[in-house]
């Protein structure tokens, strides 16, 4: 697919980060845009930007995590536009904290979100886009889905997940030959609002030296070196290039080749990092005690 213009393409999570900057790269390319969001305000706000750009657009609130609404979702897109060309899974949330301290009722309001989400938007919307004759879905990872570090063990299973369904996926519509193709999408640290709307364990605020959620996303956001803009940049150079996997940032790279090359001394390496980390920690809380 190396000409976009005119393609119909869908983005869930369309209402900030990196759902709002592909939703308005890809009406850059001439894309038409069906855009969801589970926040109605934040949906309002890319529609109305995407239509400062000329551009077709249809906008519906949608949770993700809602099977049937999800199917509900998709015919009435083919019903809108009459074909599916792109779909891009995104919507997404974090759960930061131990494996020990996540509560079930987080781990499944996670997953049905991170992981079913994309699932139902596969399949819900891999009919029509084998119709079209010319179809890619982007399944938005992280690089996460190479590694699986301390305190993220809930987000990491789902982008683990993510990247081995969407890595099946494609090999089985290859085999296929129905014209259409599947890309995992991760990105390094990303500037965006993921951390302040998560789920954090408040013990990790105090291990991470942060009076409260917002701090502790600010504290992330500093550290964050890539943009929501260059993930959709990459996305649509993906889609182009029909890449089975996309990576997006120095770090994302950083990851993928120490875990190939090295997998046992990174992890070694890291754990080590965390407990020296760990024990400045506290001793600095000692001392000011």
């Amino acid at each position: 697919m190396k000409n976009l213009k005119q393609k119909v393409a869908v983005v869930t999570g369309a209402g900030s980060g990196i759902g709002r900057a592909t939703a308005l790269a890809l009406a850059d390319e001439g894309c038409l845009l069906a855009i969801s969001d589970i926040s109605e305000p934040n949906l309002e706000e890319t529609r109305l930007a995407i239509e400062a750009l000329g551009a077709k657009v249809l906008a519906n609130v949608l949770d993700v995590a809602d099977r049937e609404a999800f199917e509900n979702y998709a015919c009435d897109v083919a019903d809108t536009f009459g074909k599916v060309n792109i779909v891009i899974n995104n919507a997404g949330v974090i759960v930061r904290g131990s494996l020990q301290n996540t509560s079930i009722e987080d781990f499944q309001w996670i997953m049905n979100i991170n992981f079913w989400g994309m699932v139902y938007g596969s399949m819900a919307f891999l009919p029509y886009l084998k119709e079209s004759g010319e179809g890619h879905i982007c399944n938005v990872s992280s690089m996460f889905g190479m590694m699986a570090p301390a305190n993220v063990g809930a987000y990491a299973a789902g982008k683990f997940a993510i990247r081995a369904f969407s890595e099946t996926l494609r090999t089985e519509l290859d085999v296929e030959e129905c014209g259409v193709s599947v890309t995992s999408i991760h990105p390094g640290m990303i500037k965006t609002t993921l951390l302040r709307d998560g789920r954090l364990d408040p013990s990790l605020l105090r291990d991470i030296g942060a009076a409260d959620q917002e701090e502790a996303h600010a504290q992330y956001t500093q550290k964050a070196f890539n943009t929501p803009e260059k993930v959709a940049e990459s996305i649509i150079k993906g889609i182009k290039k029909n890449k089975m996997r996309v990576l997006v940032g120095f770090d994302a790279y950083l990851v993928d080749w120490a875990t190939r090359l090295t997998p046992v001394l990174f992890r070694r390496l890291a754990t080590k990092i965390l407990k020296i980390d760990k024990a400045k920690r506290q001793r600095t809380a000692a001392a000011s005690a």
